[in-house]
C-alpha cells in the first residue's frame, strides 16, 4: 500500500489495549493456560484495565489526525475467537489507517488462523509466513514483526524465528532510503522485562537490526513507556505504556506515543511527543524527544 507522500509523516504508537473480554467464556475454551489468565484477570487486571483510558487515547490520538495508527499487539486478553471479532471492529472504528502486529496475549494459545489471526488480516498480513509485513506512506514505512507465540501457564516470553528474520534483514535491506520504523510485541533488548516475558532470540533480531539497519523501533509489552536503543547500536528503542492501564507510576500510566517524521537534506528529522492520559480526564505531553537519524543509501 502506497500513498502520495506528504511533507511529513505521523504515526500515533498504541500498545497493550486490552480490550474488555465477552461476560461469558465456553469452558471449553478455559481447558489451558486461559484459565489461568482468567483468573488474573478476575482479581487483578480488570481493575486496572480500563476502558475509559483506552477510549480517552483513541479520543486523543484523533484529535491530533495522524497520518497513521500503530499498534504493537495485545489487542486480547485470553486470544478467544470472540476477541479476534470484536477486536476487528475496534480496529476498523479507528481514526486512521491502522497496521497492528501480535502480542503474546493475542497468541496465548494455539489455534488456527482463521480462528483467530486472520480476523485481522486488514491491518495486517493474509498468512502467517507472510511476517514481516511493510505499510509504505510517503517516504516512511512501517515493518510489522511477528513475535507472538504461545507459552507455558506463568510464562509471556516470545520468539521472531530464523525464517522471520531472515526476512526482516532482506526487508529492511530492500527498503533503505526510505524511513524504516520497525514495530514488534517483545522488546529486542534485555533488561526492559522479565526473562520469562522476554524475547528468546533477541540477540538475532537485534543483529539484523544493526547490520541491515532501521531508523527507530518501537515496541509494547512491557506496559512501561521507555526510551532506549538496540543493544550495541543507536537505533532507538521506544516503549509505550499500555493504553488502558492505570497507574500510580507516571511512566506506566496510559499513553500513546506521536512520532513525527520528516526529512532533513541527508537526515531523517523523528519527534516524539508522549502523550499521557489523566485519570481525572485530559492528557499531557510528559516527554519530547528528537532524533536525527542519517538517511541511508537505497538499495
Amino acid at each position: 500500500m502506497s500513498i502520495p507522500a506528504p511533507n511529513s509523516v505521523t504515526i500515533a504508537h498504541l500498545s497493550d489495549v486490552h480490550l474488555p473480554p465477552p461476560a461469558a467464556i465456553p469452558l471449553r475454551e478455559l481447558r489451558n493456560k486461559r484459565l489461568l489468565s482468567l483468573m488474573s484477570w478476575k482479581k487483578h487486571r480488570q481493575h486496572r484495565h480500563l476502558g475509559r483510558l483506552s477510549d480517552a487515547v483513541i479520543a486523543d490520538i484523533a484529535a491530533h489526525g495522524p497520518d497513521m495508527i500503530a499498534n504493537s499487539g495485545d489487542l486480547t486478553n485470553f486470544g478467544l475467537p470472540e476477541e479476534f471479532v470484536a477486536g476487528a471492529a475496534w480496529l476498523s472504528s479507528l481514526p486512521a489507517p491502522t497496521c497492528i502486529v501480535p502480542g503474546n496475549h493475542d497468541c496465548m494459545v494455539a489455534q488456527p488462523w482463521a480462528e483467530g489471526l486472520a480476523h485481522w488480516s486488514p491491518w495486517m498480513t493474509d498468512r502467517e509466513k507472510d511476517f514481516p509485513y511493510c505499510r509504505q506512506i510517503g517516504d516512511v514505512v512501517l515493518i510489522g514483526v511477528n513475535s507472538g507465540i504461545p507459552s507455558p501457564p506463568f510464562m509471556a516470553y516470545g520468539r521472531v524465528g530464523r525464517a522471520q528474520t531472515r526476512r526482516l534483514r532482506d526487508l529492511l535491506h530492500r527498503t533503505r532510503g526510505l524511513c524504516r520504523v520497525v514495530m514488534i510485541h517483545h522488546p529486542p533488548r534485555p533488561g526492559l522485562v522479565v526473562r520469562r516475558k522476554s524475547l528468546l532470540d533477541q540477540r538475532y533480531v537485534a543483529a539484523a537490526l544493526r547490520e541491515a539497519g532501521a531508523e527507530i523501533v518501537l515496541h509494547g509489552h512491557s506496559h512501561d513507556s521507555t526510551i532506549t536503543t538496540i543493544p550495541q547500536s543507536d537505533i532507538p528503542l521506544l516503549g509505550v505504556a499500555s493504553a488502558s492501564l492505570r497507574s500510580l507510576k507516571p511512566w506506566r500510566q496510559a499513553a500513546w506515543n506521536e512520532l513525527t517524521i520528516h526529512r532533513e537534506e541527508n537526515a531523517w528529522r523523528i519527534a516524539l511527543a508522549q502523550h499521557r492520559i489523566l485519570d481525572e480526564g485530559g492528557s499531557e505531553v510528559a516527554q519530547r524527544r528528537v532524533w536525527q537519524r542519517p538517511c541511508e543509501q537505497a538499495a
